[in-house]
């Protein structure tokens, strides 16, 4: 594929003298694509692509042109501005939350993205369509708290020096393209550092985009309730514990590439991976599934235990940021320690590994009673007293301990 772009492959000089057989070239585009595979496997793909809209997504100036004036598709600029929505479309598809944020009066923004008849994206492709005057990298960091992922899941791209620069500065996590006048170079720029290589697709994947925008309902819900636990009593949680099918086990290792901040050891597994601890009889390999009045939230979260005699060992816990402060871990952990007693364990052991972003969960293990063993974030439990599920949970559990 790297030939067919027009790389040359050899440099007859090097070929000759040095006997280098491949171009430099070649070999950057080389290490380029092994980088790319390298961000995958330590889970640092992007989740979400924001949009600036005039000049990016459309043609002209939305305020100045009016909907009517700007380039879409019915000429050539039109045509290139068309074929980067397309590509913008195809990424939304793959699970990457697409988003808009765009200095421009919202109506008319609504207007095009609903009723304009050369668009390809609509405004059900976006997850959120941001549009006011105020700055941009400001806009940004609400998006992120709204959606619960970091700045630097933001991929960013804008046709403007200035906010290009602005939110370089601002926010030095995002990753922006930095786009220009010539939308036939659109899609090159944003493609070019591999932000949303995929190696495969999951059945959460395609549905990603619907899930986050059911989550931000439940954040307008929230706002209509006195204490957060009258709001959970009213959202209805269900939740499935149970063991991984076979056809949930690609899913699975995506959430140890993916989850940074609920992973208790940031532990990454590729599907082989996952698929040979679920075929071991000494592991245990545990799916959480959630779901609401609002929505099914799929399979949010994973557990991984083995088990030596009477000692179990919980290699790591996972849930997605979609489904934080919901009970939901606590009503998961609280059926393991019970099942994991009644087939004859004793106690069990479990770590923490602080990283970058998961300090939010050091705590987890001590408040479920877990005590420290040593000063390394290892924790045992001695299935004494456990913690009890919240009742505003409704947990079916099919969990069985590994085998001795």
């Amino acid at each position: 594929p790297l030939a067919g772009e027009g790389i040359a492959v050899g440099e007859p000089r090097l070929h000759a003298y040095a006997k280098a057989y491949l171009s430099p070239a070649l070999l950057a585009a080389y290490a380029r694509e092994v980088g790319h595979l390298a961000r995958h496997v330590a889970g640092r793909t992007k989740k979400a692509l924001v949009l600036d809209l005039d000049e990016t997504v459309w043609g002209g100036v939305l305020g100045e042109d009016g909907a009517d004036g700007i380039e879409v598709a019915d000429t050539y600029r039109g045509e290139a501005f068309r074929a980067f929505q397309k590509v913008a479309k195809q990424i939304a598809s793959q699970g990457v939350l697409l988003a808009a944020v765009s200095k421009n009066d919202l109506d008319p923004v609504r207007a095009v993205l609903r009723d304009h008849p050369g668009m390809t994206l609509r405004e059900d492709d976006f997850v959120r369509v941001t549009a006011n005057w105020r700055p941009k990298h400001d806009n940004l960091r609400e998006l992120a708290s709204d959606l619960g992922i970091g700045v630097d899941s933001f991929v960013f791209a804008d046709d403007s020096p200035y906010e290009v620069g602005l939110v370089r500065t601002e926010l030095p996590d995002v990753a922006v393209v930095a786009l220009d006048g010539e939308p036939a170079l659109h899609i090159e720029k944003l493609m070019r550092d591999g932000w949303f290589d995929a190696r495969e697709l999951t059945a959460e994947d395609r549905e990603r985009t619907t899930r986050y925008r059911e989550e931000l309902d439940r954040r307008d819900f929230l706002d209509g309730f006195a204490s957060l636990d009258d709001y959970l009593r009213e959202l209805g949680v269900t939740v499935r514990f149970s063991a991984a099918t076979e056809a949930e086990i690609p899913r699975v290792s995506q959430l140890t590439l993916r989850t940074n901040q609920f992973n208790l050891t940031t532990e990454r597994l590729q599907v082989p991976d996952v698929a040979a601890r679920s075929a071991d009889p000494a592991f245990s390999v545990l799916a959480i599934r959630s779901s609401d009045r609002f929505g099914d939230n799929g399979l949010v979260g994973a557990v991984f235990v083995r088990r030596d005699g009477g000692t179990a060992r919980i290699d790591n816990f996972l849930l997605s940021c979609r489904v934080f402060a919901r009970g939901i871990e606590t009503a998961c952990l609280s059926a393991l320690l019970t099942a994991l007693r009644h087939a004859g364990v004793t106690e069990v052991r479990a770590a923490y590994r602080p990283s970058a972003k998961n300090g939010k969960v050091a705590d987890f293990y001590p408040r479920a009673g877990f005590t420290a063993v040593g000063g390394d974030g290892d924790f045992r439990h001695d299935l004494q007293d456990i913690p009890e599920a919240p009742k505003h949970v409704a947990l079916a559990v099919d969990v069985e301990a590994p085998a001795e």
